[in-house]
């Protein structure tokens, strides 16, 4: 699921998503090794 699916599952702006990811809120997202969630 990709950050807009989950945003309009939830409910909750992309900004908030990506926030709460960053203070531990949610957990991490994998990332490929360029950086790009996966």
């Amino acid at each position: 699921m990709v950050i807009k699916e989950a945003s309009k599952v939830t409910g909750i702006s992309i900004d908030n998503l990506r926030y709460y990811e960053r203070i531990g809120v949610i957990p991490k997202v994998r990332r490929t090794e360029s950086g790009i969630r996966d």
